[in-house]
């Protein structure tokens, strides 16, 4: 009982010394000049590479699809997504470089628009690619045709 108590003591000690730690960390790291301007950089940055990379295997998947509409569904879904996450990067980025077109205010205060368009699109491609695939055998079927 001794060791329980003591490793949750322990990880919470963990916990608030890593909190301690990235709190140094950050005050460190905002006293430097230009440190505010690349954190902005990264935060822009972190979601789109996230579609990116989830667009970059969607797309790998797309030639293991077995039905031609699949690939097809899937393409199309591809496509229209890693356009809108390149124009919305690039139109976030234009905010960030604060240039001053009324269209561009739209943008400001809808940003969460795009990033959830951008899940549904993911989550459409993703489905579209997943049902052109073989129906997968049960447990049953798989496992008679081995050899024990």
């Amino acid at each position: 009982m001794a060791l329980i108590i003591a490793s949750f003591l322990s990880f919470l000690l963990l916990l608030v010394l890593f909190f301690y730690v990235m709190k140094l960390f950050s005050i460190v790291f905002f006293s430097i000049p230009g440190s505010t301007n690349i954190f902005e950089t990264v935060i822009i940055l972190v979601p789109y590479i996230l579609y990116y990379a989830a667009y970059y295997y969607l797309a790998k998947k797309i030639a293991l699809a077995k039905t031609s509409i699949a690939k097809v569904m899937g393409s199309v879904f591809l496509i229209v997504g890693t356009t809108i996450a390149t124009v919305t990067l690039v139109l976030a980025f234009m905010l960030f470089f604060k240039l001053h077109y009324p269209w561009l205010k739209i943008l400001e205060s809808n940003s969460h628009y795009a990033f959830i368009v951008q899940i549904i699109i993911i989550f459409f491609a993703a489905g579209t690619i997943a049902s052109g695939d073989a129906k997968e055998k049960d447990w049953m079927e798989r496992g008679s045709g081995e050899k024990v």
